[in-house]
């Protein structure tokens, strides 16, 4: 019978086999958490720092600092033991979805401490990623102006056309004077057939008598 190869197991501090008190523990298999940090599937659970230094990684679900980390196997970003944990907390095949990208079944492996070129990939990516970001914000500004130019254009039409009929009626001084001289002509003309008709009833009032 040949010999079972076994999986080298790494050395980790003891304390650093269990959670440092990051979240509430709940249901946790400490055994088999152990288990996987000394075979080198988890990350140990370091304490995290709160200020950056150039030998520490930043988990991006609880903002705080550690050696080394987990890689999530979907897309590849970082997350701590712990914060995994929250996402897994039995460590089960049950189902879950990646934080970062949404992958279902999330899954994550460990890799040890970055290398520099591990580092200087992730710079490279970060600073497309923030260009993009900066491209993309740039041609939504640019929208937003031609939109607020094309209104203003509009607004001036419509104004010079508003101006434009206004220009083109009759003034209010002209209307006045103008409703006054039929105002006046209605008058005579209404006091010529009054008249008219006093004369013709007073004719027919005498001719009675």
């Amino acid at each position: 019978m040949g010999n079972k190869m076994s999986r080298r197991r790494v050395v980790v501090d003891e304390r650093y086999t269990r959670p440092q008190g990051l979240y509430p523990q709940w249901d946790i298999d400490l055994r088999k958490l152990r288990s996987l940090i000394l075979d080198a599937k988890l990350a140990p659970c370091y304490r995290g720092e709160d200020e950056s230094a150039s030998d520490l990684e930043d988990c991006p679900i609880c903002f705080l600092y550690y050696p080394s980390l987990n890689r999530s196997k979907c897309c590849m970003k970082s997350i701590c033991t712990e914060c995994f944990l929250q996402i897994r907390p039995s460590l089960s095949t049950r189902h879950s979805q990646c934080p970062f990208c949404k992958t279902s079944n999330y899954s994550v492996e460990y890799r040890g401490v970055k290398t520099k070129e591990e580092k200087g990939m992730e710079q490279v990516e970060e600073q497309k990623v923030i260009e993009a970001q900066i491209r993309m914000r740039l041609q939504e500004l640019q929208e937003d102006a031609e939109r607020t130019k094309k209104k203003q254009a509009l607004s001036f039409r419509y104004t010079a056309e508003d101006d434009e009929f206004v220009s083109s009626q009759p003034s209010s001084s002209v209307l006045a004077g103008t409703q006054s001289t039929y105002s006046r002509r209605d008058s005579v003309e209404n006091y010529d057939l009054d008249l008219e008709d006093v004369m013709v009833l007073e004719a027919i009032r005498r001719s009675l008598q």
